[in-house]
């Protein structure tokens, strides 16, 4: 179906997994990125597609592992973007290796994924890159140095699509909503619901309050958007932020005074 490979990062679980999955089903040529060689080849397995291992925090692993994968299957098709990390901190108590250590991979590590897929599909002429965001333009408590690393992405995302628009390169980016129970990120909202003293039951229930469709996001509703921009239909679509959040504009709960008050009397843990 497809000329060359699409690169899933961050593809051994969660919505890598599911995006590697339906692009399968899709009829493409998949290889999983996780610098977890063997959950990789053990998803790759299940799902019916490759795997290479690759850091995305380390740039000698980006170069050779993309390198790899695009000589292995005559290029490169496509890039998606979703390794990523993420911490429960108010500001007042973010250690300064915590922040750097979020944009080491969201940011840099995304980065350098996109500058190596960006100089195979230059050459080829072609490729799509959709990388994996968040919702942006609000504010969420304890999510400071997440929040601002996806917003680094969302302005590599414009600029690299104007970039490449000459060269047949697409470039969007996709930010999914609340995607918590039954994976990866399930813990990150525990601990965001512990910090706001709330019972997980409660606090699930707010969550779902603020999304008008009233349900969580599945890592599958965002490999439906993902498959979307890799497919024909999406062909006059870049630079373009795609939100699969339910209609959620903004969180509705904040952190106490007292708790605020204390964080920042403790200060950044080291």
């Amino acid at each position: 179906m497809s000329s060359g490979a699409i690169i899933v990062t961050g593809g051994a679980g969660g919505i890598g997994r599911a995006v590697a999955a339906r692009l399968c089903k899709d009829g493409y040529r998949v290889v999983i990125a996780d610098r977890d060689g063997a959950a990789a080849e053990a998803v790759a397995k299940a799902v019916g597609c490759d795997f290479e291992v690759i850091d995305i925090g380390d740039e000698a692993s980006v170069v050779a592992g993309v390198k790899a994968v695009a000589d292995r299957h005559g290029g490169l098709f496509g890039l998606v973007n979703n390794a990523g990390v993420h911490m429960q901190a108010l500001v007042v108590e973010t250690a300064i290796d915590d922040w750097d250590r979020i944009f080491r991979i969201n940011s840099r590590g995304t980065f350098l994924m996109c500058r190596e897929a960006a100089r195979i599909m230059a050459a080829q002429q072609a490729g799509q890159i959709v990388n994996i965001a968040t919702k942006l333009g609000f504010g969420n408590p304890f999510s400071s140095a997440y929040i601002a690393s996806k917003n680094a992405i969302w302005g590599l995302t414009q600029c690299l699509a104007i970039e490449m628009a000459s060269s047949g390169v697409r470039v969007n980016a996709v930010a999914p909503g609340h995607v918590g129970p039954g994976t990866g990120m399930e813990a990150l909202f525990r601990q965001k619901a512990e910090k706001l003293g709330k019972r997980w039951e409660d606090f699930g229930a707010d969550v779902v309050a603020t999304i008008p469709l009233h349900r969580w996001c599945k890592p599958e509703d965002v490999a439906g958007a993902v498959a979307w921009l890799m497919g024909p239909d999406a062909s006059f679509v870049t630079g373009e932020l795609i939100n699969v959040t339910g209609g959620f504009q903004a969180y509705a709960a904040t952190p106490t005074a007292d708790a605020v008050r204390e964080a920042g009397l403790r200060g950044p843990s080291k």
